[in-house]
């Protein structure tokens, strides 16, 4: 089994889990090599060098379990898929991308609340900071330039959380909404912004 990347069948050091594999074979023609490549390296390896999460030291922040990388793969896929412009989950994918908390869920892995046995119909895919609709195309922004290129980002830190790269926790964001965030949980990089606003407010009724 290789990665489709070819960059990992040197750098990651391990073959991808036999899941993933299977994740490939339908993915494979349905989407681009590019957007594929972007989902291996943000679910299954570190920044930089590119290792497989699973082979880093446990005290690593970056470090996660085959199982949990998958279920990041999973749910980056089915966020992709689902962005304005992309093509949506066909019947092969979603059988692959359901979640497995509940053996009768009929949600995709990493959804918000409760397992369900009732479907959702497919939200378009929003950025956790800005809450604008992410599109396909700009997952091919440069990712060195460009403030609304996409990049995978953790709604809690994983400096925050102990293992925290799972698929309740991954997103797409904007590289600008990523950087603004930081090492704040989303819900505290909200705060932080409302408070900005309502002190520039504040400044701005004070010198009328």
């Amino acid at each position: 089994m290789r990665w489709n990347y070819w960059v990992l069948n040197i750098a990651a050091r391990t073959e991808p889990p036999k899941e993933w594999s299977d994740i490939l074979s339908a993915l494979s023609g349905y989407i681009d090599n590019d957007y594929i490549n972007k989902i291996e390296v943000a679910a299954f390896t570190i920044r930089g060098k590119r290792i497989a999460r699973w082979l880093i030291p446990h005290t690593d922040s970056e470090f996660s379990t085959v199982e949990n990388s998958i279920g990041a793969a999973k749910k980056l896929t089915w966020l992709l898929l689902a962005c304005k412009g992309g093509p949506g989950l066909n019947e092969a994918l979603f059988s692959r991308l359901r979640c497995t908390k509940h053996a009768k869920c009929a949600l995709l892995e990493g959804h918000e609340g409760d397992c369900s046995r009732l479907p959702k119909t497919l939200q378009l895919t929003r950025c956790p900071i800005c809450l604008d609709v992410i599109k396909l195309d700009d997952f091919k922004l440069s990712g060195r330039t460009e403030l609304l290129s996409v990049q995978m980002g953790h709604l809690t830190p994983l400096s925050r959380i102990k293992e925290g790269h799972t698929a309740a926790n991954v997103v797409w964001a904007h590289r600008r909404c990523n950087y603004i965030q930081d090492e704040q949980t989303v819900n505290e990089t909200i705060d932080t912004l409302r408070g900005i606003v309502e002190k520039h407010d504040s400044w701005s009724r004070r010198k009328k």
